[in-house]
């Protein structure tokens, strides 16, 4: 048993994998290359066995989207940090086409640099976006260039996880110092749990690919799942709470909703200026007290199911044939 042990730690100590269900992971987010979150994720996916590359934008790109190059032929750089870490940003030297606004260097660029280009003789397994400075829930996951990175993922057929730490918004409008740190120090515990999330995935993706293995009918549903266990390219996205994990209050798995704690409105100052502002939410109603951004504001660790995919089910599709039956082009 000594003996045993021994050999385990000396395999750790040389880097090499103990996960029977390691995975070739695809690291970005939308904070930034060099940001903690990312940082976070990175140290917690390879202390559980992973191979991670780390791929995310030159500088921070919060709130972007899915926006990206859509200049063909734009030159982007790519610069390394380290081995196995890479940033992409603009060139040297970069300024937008006067009159217009240029993204350059997005999460979603780092995404296609990392598939198309850095991994593209060693496909990822997964891709995995975060760890985000604030939650990505409710409303907020059509801006999120975190989210939108992992959707650009299973649009280009690798299965995704977003992963993103909230914001204690009553502190932090009161001391944003404080609030800041408070986000900081649970984003190890956001990672940790994250890795732990996508380790039990593996392990039921792992089951039905021996499954679809040793059936003769690869028609079976073992045979559509991923590396997640899910169908198709359909990932996750995932929203930890800004409280130490003793204070955490379990775990919803919850849709997107309509209802979110953070909310911005166009709004017009006495002096005529038009503002961004954070306005207050409203009372959410009782659906809206079973979406993700409710139950995250609640103390819970929140897993979303999310997908590249975005026509949507085939029943509806077939209501709308009905409504509009007879229109003509």
């Amino acid at each position: 048993m000594h003996k045993l042990s021994a050999a385990a730690l000396a395999l750790a100590s040389a880097g090499l994998s103990l996960n029977a269900n390691a995975l070739n992971i695809l690291l970005t987010n939308d904070d930034g290359c060099r940001a903690p979150g990312i940082n976070a994720v990175y140290q917690a996916l390879v202390s559980h066995g992973h191979q991670v590359t780390l791929v995310g934008p030159l500088n921070d790109s919060s709130g972007i989207g899915a926006a990206s190059v859509v200049n063909p032929g734009q030159a982007v750089a790519v610069t390394s940090l380290a081995p196995g870490k890479f940033c992409v940003g603009p060139p040297d030297g970069y300024t937008p086409p006067a009159g217009k606004t240029s993204a350059i260097g997005t999460p979603v660029d780092a995404v296609n640099v990392g598939l198309d280009l850095l991994l593209k003789d060693n496909r990822p397994d997964l891709v995995v976006s975060g760890t985000n400075f604030g939650d990505n829930v409710g409303p907020l996951t059509q801006m999120s260039g975190t989210v939108n990175a992992a959707v650009r993922a299973m649009f280009k057929g690798v299965p995704a996880v977003a992963v993103s730490t909230a914001i204690d918004m009553e502190l932090f409008m009161r001391d944003q110092q404080a609030g800041y740190q408070k986000t900081l120090n649970a984003m190890d515990d956001t990672a940790n749990f994250a890795a732990k999330v996508i380790d039990k995935a593996a392990a039921v993706g792992a089951q039905a690919q021996h499954a679809c293995q040793r059936s003769k009918h690869k028609h079976k549903p073992a045979c559509a799942l991923n590396v997640l266990g899910l169908p198709g390219t359909t990932g996750l996205n995932i929203n930890y709470p800004a409280l130490e994990a003793a204070e955490v209050k379990g775990v919803a798995y919850a849709p997107i909703g309509d209802w979110g704690t953070v909310n911005f409105a166009a709004q017009r100052s006495a002096d005529g200026t038009v503002r961004i502002n954070l306005v207050a939410p409203p009372t959410p109603t009782a659906a809206q007290q079973q979406g993700d951004s409710y139950q995250l504001w609640l103390g819970k660790a929140v897993i979303t199911v999310i997908d590249g995919n975005m026509t949507a089910d085939a029943k509806l599709q077939d209501q709308v044939r009905g409504m509009m039956r007879g229109i003509k082009p």
